[in-house]
């Protein structure tokens, strides 16, 4: 639905807290408990510094992201093309799915590259590995997060930038 760039910004700076939250928890325990990529200090069972850098990072580009007004209106366009409005849920699922792989890409590998090449001095090449090892849970986390976010938090935004939802002709 078309929408205000105030009403656009609200909704993409919101979501994106949840979404990027939800990211640097995500990549952050694969790192220390599941690839053993990262190692907490001792005693620590967290790397706190580097989740706030990285969660920081994450929530700005996610948010320019969601600034770019023609990927919800491409997403819609795919998901037209496989459901309509009117079947709710399903279509609301199907447009999430190229606006979540766009993010997922785009953060996924960022973040990686943030972690393990600036951070860390690693050479590109891992944080190539590093996006293989995470695009696959960081998309399911991601999707889940959105798909279950995004409708209550476009109607907050909505509704603080009195921007009503256009009526369907």
């Amino acid at each position: 639905m078309p929408m205000k760039t105030s009403t656009r910004f609200v909704k993409a700076a919101i979501l994106n807290l949840c979404t990027a939250l939800v990211l640097c928890v995500l990549c952050e325990w694969l790192a220390i408990y599941v690839f053993h990529t990262a190692t907490p200090a001792p005693g620590e069972g967290w790397i706190w510094p580097m989740f706030w850098i990285n969660y920081v990072f994450a929530w700005c580009v996610a948010t320019i992201i969601g600034m770019v007004p023609s990927l919800p209106e491409m997403s819609v366009r795919w998901a037209m093309k496989r459901s309509n409005p009117s079947e709710g849920a399903k279509f609301g699922a199907l447009v999430n799915v190229p606006i979540n792989t766009v993010y997922a890409l785009i953060l996924c590998y960022l973040v990686g590259t943030l972690d393990a090449c600036i951070l860390g001095g690693a050479p590109i090449i891992a944080s190539v590995f590093g996006f293989l090892q995470n695009i696959i849970p960081v998309w399911i986390a991601c999707y889940i997060v959105t798909f279950f976010l995004q409708g209550p938090i476009e109607n907050f935004a909505r509704k603080v930038c009195n921007d009503p939802v256009p009526q369907m002709r």
